[in-house]
């Protein structure tokens, strides 16, 4: 309500949340068929189900609701259109409480299971006009809340029929985060920080400006060859890359014991360069450079994603890759 007081384009959906069946059987009526239904307290992609029909819907409903509570303490949902082939993007934002400002978008449209396994900065799928309404709209929402700290405005954007939808704002600092400070200079943790202890925004929107493409891609303790099964266990080798444009963020050390118990997250491998197809050859160079023994890992998978056509395009929504796996498999397992 909050995004629509303010002029941001919503999904449509439910105004809040939806108190039970009957409440959603009326919801429909804006959102037709597919119908996602989402935990109301759910977060990274968690808590979603897709219905396609109204039994479906009639069954996912409760499922849902008790999946919430057992999930998340609380099992309120709410509803929105499903968007075809949509592209996930998210704006960045930096604001004290009355002042804000954005630091352009990242692109988060490589995801499975709804989890985001690449992220890069810029979005090549926007326009110059197009990325001023995204970027207006999102500064625009963080002051009509009075926002205070660094936040992100997360959008579907429709390139079939060039409009963008906001889905929800994640009010911290993100994973994919380094991509947007890799091509604008700042360092978003500072700021964070700095307005957390009570300062004023020091940067204008005039002295934010983009220089270059980023990706970051998560590397995670997980078998790519049997359906991403987590992959505890003890790193035997580490070889981390380096050079100009590399970045790898991560807690490992030689002889590190990956528990089984918290999510597979290793590290996180950025690259920067002044084209995405510069971006994407250092990607490959640093894959290649990066040895984690002892452990299976999803490097593999992104060395197969970058030598891909439609990746190398930026060719892709958000349920791209789950298709690609499919037809993939047998070369992630070779």
């Amino acid at each position: 309500s909050a995004a629509a007081a303010a002029g941001v384009p919503v999904v449509p959906g439910s105004a809040g949340r939806v108190e039970g069946l009957k409440a959603g059987h009326e919801v429909l009526t804006a959102t037709g068929f597919p119908v996602m239904i989402k935990a109301a307290a759910g977060g990274g992609g968690r808590g979603i189900r897709i219905a396609n029909s109204l039994a479906e819907f009639e069954q996912a409903f409760p499922q849902a609701e008790a999946e919430a509570l057992a999930a998340f303490g609380d099992g309120g949902l709410y509803m929105e259109k499903v968007i075809g082939k949509a592209r996930h993007i998210e704006v960045q934002v930096l604001a004290d409480g009355s002042d804000a400002i954005h630091c352009y978008e990242r692109e988060c449209s490589l995801q499975r299971r709804r989890q985001k396994v690449w992220e890069e900065a810029p979005s090549r799928a926007l326009s110059d006009r197009l990325r001023e309404d995204l970027c207006a709209s999102a500064v625009a929402l963080a002051k009509a809340v009075k926002y205070s700290g660094a936040g992100t405005v997360e959008y579907l954007y429709d390139d079939e029929a060039d409009r963008f939808y906001f889905i929800e704002m994640n009010t911290r600092i993100q994973v994919e985060h380094p991509v947007t400070e890799a091509i604008t200079g700042i360092d978003l943790v500072a700021e964070m920080l700095r307005i957390a202890g009570g300062e004023k925004l020091q940067i204008r929107q005039g002295d934010v400006s983009v220089k270059g493409h980023a990706i970051e891609v998560r590397l995670n303790a997980e078998d790519p060859a049997k359906e991403f099964a987590p992959f505890p266990g003890q790193v035997a080798e580490l070889r981390i890359p380096g050079g100009p444009g590399v970045r790898f963020d991560s807690m490992l050390y030689q002889g590190y014991q990956v528990p089984p118990f918290y999510d597979s997250l290793l590290a996180k491998l950025i690259v920067h360069a002044e084209t995405r197809e510069a971006a994407i050859v250092r990607l490959i160079r640093a894959l290649n450079e990066l040895k984690i023994g002892g452990l299976k890992t999803t490097k593999p998978l992104f060395l197969a994603l970058a030598a891909d056509p439609a990746v190398r395009a930026g060719d892709v929504h958000t349920r791209w890759l789950e298709g690609w796996l499919i037809e993939n498999a047998a070369t992630l397992a070779g």
